[in-house]
């Protein structure tokens, strides 16, 4: 007997209307988020890969509903391969700052878990953010379960025009500080941009 494949009829519903309503729902979300409260968070790692890098420093702010910024968290991590050269002239965090101020991981991840409580968290470029939390939550047995949400794409939606959408750019475009690759300072600049763009969006 032969079966002939029969092509799924149209649904009517392209991807791209499919993309365009998932990335609307998110900016929706995102903009309920940023009336706080919720939390500014920043990762510094030792390279790209989540298979063969670690994280080697937690950052995270946490801002209330009118937009003061109430409280912060950093620590370095103890990590278990030596920094590389190219971070610590990147960052500034130097092997001797792990050796003497560095946690395990899993004791940096239990107080970054602890401070953002169940409050969403933004990033600037999420995804890789999460994809570092998700190693980390893996290996230390600590899920990692809030809302997430990115300002690079809320700063994409709030200044199409911009030729970039760095957080260097942003910054000068805000009139914030500029980023410094320490997480603490990164994040207090992604505060400035999410706040600009939330209400830049919120505009009719």
């Amino acid at each position: 007997m032969t079966f002939f494949n029969r092509r799924p009829r149209a649904s009517g519903v392209s991807r791209a209307t499919v993309n365009r309503a998932q990335a609307s729902a998110a900016l929706d979300s995102a903009l309920q988020a940023l009336r706080g409260p919720f939390i500014v968070a920043d990762l510094e790692t030792t390279g790209l890969s989540t298979a063969t890098c670690e994280i080697l420093e937690f950052a995270a702010v946490r801002v209330e509903t009118c937009g003061t910024l109430a409280r912060q968290y950093t620590q370095v991590v103890r990590t278990r391969s030596p920094v590389p050269s190219f971070i610590t002239r990147l960052t500034g965090i130097t092997q001797a700052e792990v050796d003497r101020h560095g946690v395990p991981v899993v004791q940096a991840f239990s107080s970054f878990l602890e401070f953002v409580e169940d409050l969403p968290v933004f990033f600037h470029n999420a995804s890789f953010d999460r994809r570092f939390l998700g190693a980390a939550a893996d290996q230390t047995g600590l899920p990692f379960a809030n809302p997430t949400h990115c300002t690079l794409a809320l700063a994409r939606r709030a200044w199409p025009e911009l030729p970039s959408h760095k957080l260097e750019i942003l910054a000068r475009h805000v009139g914030a500080s500029d980023p410094t690759h320490r997480a603490l300072a990164d994040v207090r600049t992604t505060v400035a941009v999410a706040l600009a763009a939330s209400s830049r969006l919120a505009t009719p």
